[in-house]
């Protein structure tokens, strides 16, 4: 889904970020908010973070427990065949700062490119400096080496070839 807006709402429990995408599609991520200082901004990073952590649980989207009910893609539902790859650690590099996302776990080295990809392209769209240069997505494996990385410029060339 390619996000086009994003709402919040706030209610006294917490806040609720809902990413809006094309053709009414839409993910809604609920949070207790412990930083009433977090902003709009920090609520949204927040909300990826909890997709993106969502995302890493891996396995099958349905699958028959050994009760027989359908396990939705819960921790623990994969298939002895789906093993990870291990924890990946992801650096997001926003204007002068880098924001690290510790213990990240995808099936292969595939998935963590597209999604330091995706990322990367989310930076180039949210970035209040259009032109920045230099990596823009990291990720290093769980021996702390750099497995994968981003950079702006090729960002741009895929976010221009899915254009078209």
């Amino acid at each position: 889904m390619q996000v086009l807006d994003t709402a919040i709402h706030a209610s006294p429990k917490g806040a609720t970020v809902e990413f809006l995408g094309e053709g009414g599609e839409s993910i809604a991520v609920t949070m207790v908010v412990s930083d009433p200082l977090l902003g709009d901004s920090g609520l949204i990073d927040r909300a990826r973070e909890m997709m993106l952590q969502c995302a890493a649980f891996g396995g099958p989207s349905e699958q028959d427990g050994p009760d027989g009910k359908v396990n939705a893609g819960r921790p623990g539902a994969e298939r002895p065949s789906d093993t990870n790859q291990g924890s990946y650690t992801f650096e997001y590099r926003e204007g002068g700062s880098v924001r690290r996302l510790d213990g990240v776990e995808l099936p292969d080295l595939e998935a963590v490119r597209h999604e330091a990809l995706r990322s990367a392209i989310d930076l180039l769209d949210d970035a209040a400096e259009p032109l920045q240069d230099g990596w823009a997505v990291r990720v290093r494996g769980g021996d702390g080496a750099v497995v994968v990385s981003v950079d702006f410029e090729e960002a741009r060339q895929e976010r221009a070839t899915a254009a078209m």
